[in-house]
């Protein structure tokens, strides 16, 4: 039986199809939006909110990876983020990091596993 916290987001295979997806959410009662992606072959997840200008990564263009593909930029301002970690590694906000969301993936599904997260349809 499927826990019932857990949210579908999509198929793992889906996701290798494309640089990352977005899910509207609201996390703790407040209105969101999370980034899905994949890096190194691992899943990952971080509430789509750069602390510099509390803007989505993908605000100004529909693009979250720097050119290299090793760093999450934020389009507003180039701040660069560990993609593993979600530190940022830019100077302004150097140290601090983006919040992550918990994932598990089942079946070839990838699901969020966050208690007070919901997906917005």
């Amino acid at each position: 039986m499927q826990d019932s916290k857990l949210k579908a987001i999509c198929p793992l295979e889906d996701l290798r199809a494309v640089s990352y997806l977005t899910r509207r959410i609201t996390l703790k009662n407040q209105p969101s939006s999370a980034l899905v992606f994949l890096f190194e072959g691992q899943p990952y997840s971080y509430v789509n909110h750069c602390m510099h200008m509390h803007r989505p990564l993908n605000c100004e263009q529909d693009a979250v990876f720097d050119e290299t593909g090793k760093r999450l930029r934020c389009s507003m301002h180039g701040f660069i983020f560990d993609p593993k970690t979600g530190e940022c590694q830019s100077p302004v906000c150097l140290g601090q990091r983006l919040q992550p969301l918990r994932l598990q993936a089942i079946d070839g599904t990838l699901y969020f596993a966050e208690k007070h997260l919901a997906l917005i349809d």
